[in-house]
């Protein structure tokens, strides 16, 4: 309950906060019922201490956010509209906000108390009623926790500006951008006497994004209200950042320190099409954990991509969801490789790494008819088809390359595909010769491997070290390779 509904509590509280929009002819009151009425469709509850109204400005003190399951709380000191001498408003909010939440498990950690602080931040409202728009800036923002011997966490934003347009009515949204020079991240956190430490920077921060407001939120079922035909996005892009991580243990600390150039993604849906992507450059990893024997290592990537898409409520006909990941360039270093070849018999070129699939994908039920409250229930999507884009990994001098298609019948458990598979081998059988050499293939494991390869594979006309598949699967559940039954 708790993680579920603070969460999105916290998500919306912290999204309508950064801005908000007005017109000028609108007075500062209604501005702010305005402001504060987006709540209703959140699971967060309002509640003003007292209101203070004059010509040119209004002002509502002890502002309260609840979430409604109780665990979660904000209090705002005060919140004031202004009209702007050149036409307009500006609103401005107090400096210093407290609040706190509940931990998951409230018998391991008391509820945690913290405190969001700005500096010199201002937002300007243009707009209509129904369309307000609100532009931020600020020189820093920062939240911090406080007094908790077991957790720590702050977050500072510098040199920050937003823009978020609030429309109102049937498909209200909230949609804008904001950036920030650097954002820093920081927690640690103590269990049974082990503490666990990371400090996290991130330069030139941008993100896009776009949520719908909803007419009510059903807090036993979140999903109730949920429509796939609305878009909700966050877009990102990073210039560049570092993170340093340390975990104590028994035997001694582990260490990571990872750096990354450029990268960027998305989450969220579009055009009812749920995804999640992530692309960055210049990855590396440095790792010390000489209390568990291991060696200094270092691991890096020239890029890093991951995606995942699935379509939603497509009751009818099938839609492609996707996964795909790929390493680039990825190098270990000498110390890396001597843990497992010592006297590097094994190439010890870049490695690459290429996984792409498509998958026809169909929901039996609309998500907003999923009881989320029964975790033994069947799932609620078959597959219907396949298809391998790419399944290729090039390491140690040899390389795998695969692709194909099949049609899945998933009327029958377990589903029976219908299709091809086509792989291709090179330098197998070297990779397989130095893996026994240096003793991580036992001889007689490695002759067994040469003759299922032999049963599945055959040589390529003048090639060498070349091998090649022809995967069959026939939709009475036979299996064959290259014309040979083997199931």
């Amino acid at each position: 309950m708790f993680v579920k509904n603070s969460f999105m509590a916290s998500v919306c509280t912290i999204t309508l906060l950064l801005g908000s929009p007005v017109a000028a002819e609108v007075q500062s009151t209604q501005i702010l019922e305005e402001y504060f009425d987006v709540f209703k469709s959140t699971p967060i509850e309002v509640e003003v201490g007292d209101k203070e109204d004059n010509a040119k400005s209004s002002q509502w003190n002890n502002v309260t956010l609840k979430s409604t399951d109780g665990q979660m709380q904000i209090a705002i000191p005060w919140v004031k509209v202004s009209k702007r001498l050149l036409g307009g408003f500006e609103m401005t909010i107090a400096d210093k906000i407290d609040g706190a939440f509940q931990s998951p498990d409230p018998k391991a950690l008391e509820p945690v108390r913290f405190v969001v602080e700005s500096k010199n931040m201002a937002v300007d409202i243009d707009g209509i009623e129904g369309a307000r728009e609100y532009n931020s800036t600020f020189e820093e923002m920062a939240f911090r926790t406080l007094d908790n011997s077991i957790i720590s966490i702050s977050a500072k934003l510098t040199e920050g500006t937003s823009t978020n347009l609030m429309e109102t009515g049937e498909t209200g949204k909230s949609s804008g951008n904001f950036n920030v020079k650097s954002m820093m991240v920081d927690y640690s956190f103590e269990i049974e006497g082990e503490m666990t430490t990371s400090t996290s920077t991130m330069m030139d921060l941008a993100v896009k994004f776009e949520v719908p407001f909803y007419n009510s939120f059903d807090t036993e079922n979140p999903m109730k209200g949920f429509d796939a035909s609305r878009d909700m996005f966050i877009e990102y892009s990073v210039g560049s950042g570092k993170t340093d991580f340390s975990m104590g243990s028994a035997i001694g600390p582990i260490i990571i320190n990872t750096t990354f150039g450029s990268g960027s993604g998305t989450i969220g849906i579009t055009d009812a099409i749920a995804s999640t992507s992530g692309a960055t450059n210049d990855l590396t990893y440095v790792i010390n954990a000489t209390g568990m024997g291991l060696p200094p290592m270092q691991i890096s990537a020239s890029e890093a991509i991951g995606k995942l898409s699935m379509p939603l409520d497509n009751v009818d006909e099938s839609k492609p969801a996707g996964f795909k990941i790929a390493l680039s360039g990825l190098n270990l270093s000498d110390q890396a490789w001597a843990m497992f070849d010592p006297t590097a018999v094994l190439p010890r070129d870049e490695i690459d790494l290429d996984i792409d699939i498509l998958a026809g994908l169909r929901w039996v039920k609309k998500i907003a008819e999923i009881d989320v409250k029964n975790p033994g229930q069947e799932p609620p999507f078959v597959v219907d088809n396949a298809e391998i884009k790419a399944l290729n990994l090039k390491i140690a001098g040899a390389e795998l390359q695969t692709t194909g298609s099949a049609i899945i019948d998933s009327s029958q458990f377990p589903p029976v595909p219908e299709g091809t598979v086509n792989i291709s081998l090179t330098g197998a059988q070297g990779l397989i010769g130095k893996l026994t050499e240096i003793g991580l293939i036992p001889e007689q494991n490695a002759m067994m491997i040469q003759g299922m390869t032999a049963m599945f594979f055959r040589p390529v006309d003048g090639g060498e070290d070349q091998l090649i598949s022809v995967i069959e699967m026939t939709k009475d559940g036979h299996v064959k390779a290259n014309g040979m039954q083997i199931k």
